[in-house]
């Protein structure tokens, strides 16, 4: 493969990589609307589109990665070091400025997927607490009703009954 060919598939793989994360983003924010929302129906099918944009970025990275083996054996580069960085420098222009392009392309949308995927990391949490002290106060035993006895002082008796009965 000659050099800019191998040049321009690389620039070409990184940018199909962008239009990618880009649909991940998307995805991400809508899920943090239904997490919001509480819309499971909505969270599931989500999740689906998510495991299918991940195993398009799994292709594309191996993609990404052949080229850049193929890049490393042609200028005697070591492929466990090479990074695009790496890369720019040793390309010419025009595809040095569309390496620099689309790296900061790449890095702004992978930084603000980072960020919305902590936050929807701490709305799932949120949910699963709520969820775990709904569930304890449904199977908490029944709080005990004060008896008196014959000397008019409370009497108590403790009554385990919870709301779900659960057999071990």
């Amino acid at each position: 493969m000659s050099d800019v060919k191998l040049a321009e598939n690389i620039i070409t793989a990184l940018q199909y990589e962008y239009k990618t994360y880009l649909e991940v983003l998307t995805v991400a924010e809508t899920k943090t609307d239904c997490l919001v929302k509480n819309d499971a129906q909505a969270i599931a099918s989500i999740t689906e589109q998510e495991q299918k944009l991940a195993d398009q970025t799994v292709k594309l990275n191996q993609v990404r990665e052949q080229l850049l083996r193929s890049f490393s054996g042609k200028y005697n580069q070591d492929y466990q070091t090479l990074t695009i960085n790496k890369v720019k420098d040793i390309v010419k222009d025009p595809y040095k400025s569309q390496l620099v392009n689309i790296q900061k392309k790449l890095s702004d949308v992978l930084t603000r997927l980072q960020s919305r995927n902590e936050i929807n990391e701490k709305l799932i949490e949120n949910a699963i607490k709520y969820l775990d002290f709904n569930l304890q106060l449904i199977a908490a035993p029944a709080p005990a009703t004060p008896t008196y006895g014959k000397s008019g002082l409370e009497e108590s008796k403790s009554n385990n009954i919870s709301m779900i009965d659960i057999k071990y």
